[in-house]
């Protein structure tokens, strides 16, 4: 499990999805509600699509997406889809997942079943991904390549609590380009034993603080993020002067402290 964690770490930092030692930001413009279709899979009279509505390919960090379902290319309006993502690795034994939504239920105002797939990294030459899909856990597709892109502006953080030893993956959904003033801080969180299976954590404490180091200032008028449920926490970020922001995140769960291995910390850009 140990070297899984690092080898995603290593791999994660290479292309700067942690801010890892780079503070580079490549801005794009923003994303909007209308849903591309990102990847299919069938077989025989079954057929799956993703569709996103964060980017019209599927892509590193958080991505809003719902699923079609078709059997004889009839569509299906009830029930619900399980899906599983793992990554090969070209040369190595591990292979690894990423977290997604336990169970994606119809939404029949957008004729899909709806949720969130997050990627930890992106497709490249010596590592592919797979999907693994289900519906109402009695049809599947199995083991469909589909490729995934990097997103530079999408933010996570891996770190590690060696007491129990699960690694715990924040994943950043706002702000993706963060302004002076007040921002939203909405993220998710999960934990992991081994990178195979994720679970969303419910009822954690965060503590945030903010470090402007150009100015070694802290700014006021920050509120601790807050469990929303279904592993989403809410709260606010003020970025009272331009530049290169750290934001620190001391988190206790179960009564614990978890981040006492070193406070994990997120770069925003400011300007």
């Amino acid at each position: 499990m140990k070297s899984i964690t690092l080898y995603i770490s290593a791999v994660i930092c290479s292309v700067v999805l942690f801010n890892c030692g780079n503070d580079t930001i490549i801005y794009q413009p923003p994303v909007t509600e209308t849903y591309y279709k990102v990847a299919s899979a069938d077989s025989g009279i079954l057929k799956f699509e993703i569709w996103s509505a964060t980017n019209d390919s599927m892509q590193t960090g958080y991505n809003k997406v719902g699923f079609k379902v078709f059997e004889s290319g009839g569509p299906k309006t009830s029930g619900y889809v399980k899906f599983k993502a793992k990554m090969y690795h070209t040369g190595a034994q591990d292979l690894h997942q990423t977290p997604t939504e336990p169970k994606y239920n119809y939404n029949p105002s957008l004729e899909m079943f709806t949720g969130y797939i997050i990627m930890l990294m992106p497709s490249d030459s010596t590592g592919h991904w797979f999907g693994f899909y289900n519906y109402n856990d009695a049809m599947n597709v199995d083991s469909v390549n589909f490729d995934v892109g990097l997103n530079f502006p999408q933010k996570f953080k891996i770190f590690v609590d060696l007491n129990n030893n699960f690694s715990y993956l924040i994943t950043v959904l706002e702000p993706v380009y963060a302004v002076r003033g007040v921002n939203n801080f909405k993220f998710m969180m999960h934990e992991s034993a081994d990178f195979l299976s994720f679970t969303q954590v419910n009822g954690a404490q965060n503590y945030t603080r903010t470090w402007l180091d150009s100015l070694g200032h802290t700014s006021a008028g920050n509120i601790n993020p807050v469990d929303g449920g279904t592993g989403y926490y809410e709260g606010k970020l003020n970025f009272d002067y331009g530049g290169i922001w750290r934001v620190y995140d001391s988190v206790y769960y179960n009564s614990n402290l978890i981040t006492h291995n070193g406070t994990p910390w997120l770069v925003f850009v400011v300007e």
